[in-house]
């Protein structure tokens, strides 16, 4: 007789995504969308996730850990698809606003960081006009930044 042969395991549930995992993904993707990611991005990324009152008291690197895994699975654009559905639609205009930073943190657009922030509006649905905003109030904020160049 087995140990286990007693006991019901059908109410065991599968670990699911949460929007926390979600942020961190995307941000992840964002990160990653130029093959290289610098310390400064990781730094970036979790003082930001850090200054947000939803994350308090969440540790954040078990979520980044499944990001990294979930994206050599996957793809980064499954990756970006997966998350975005997580995302509350009210938190939506705030997570856009990080990735574009992320992307935007050295001061240049590449075309790998053009395409996943197009990517994350478009999943989002967020007004072209807003997302066009955001974009251009971070390339200013960011023009000149030392951050990633060598």
């Amino acid at each position: 007789m087995s140990l286990f042969e007693n006991i019901d395991n059908s109410n065991l549930k599968k670990i699911e995504t949460t929007e926390y995992e979600a942020w961190i993904g995307i941000l992840y993707a964002c990160m990653s969308s130029d093959g290289e990611i610098s310390e400064s991005e990781i730094n970036y990324l979790i003082n930001s996730i850090n200054s947000k009152e939803k994350f308090l008291g969440i540790e954040i690197s078990p979520f980044y850990e499944k990001a990294i895994v979930k994206k050599s699975e996957i793809g980064q654009l499954k990756l970006l698809d997966y998350y975005c559905q997580f995302i509350a639609e009210e938190d939506k205009p705030t997570v856009f606003c990080l990735a574009v930073d992320i992307v935007l943190s050295d001061g240049e657009l590449h075309s790998e960081e053009k395409n996943v922030i197009e990517i994350i509006s478009k999943r989002f649905n967020l007004n072209q006009d807003l997302a066009s905003r955001i974009i251009e109030v971070i390339l200013i904020k960011n023009k000149g930044n030392l951050l990633n160049k060598e």
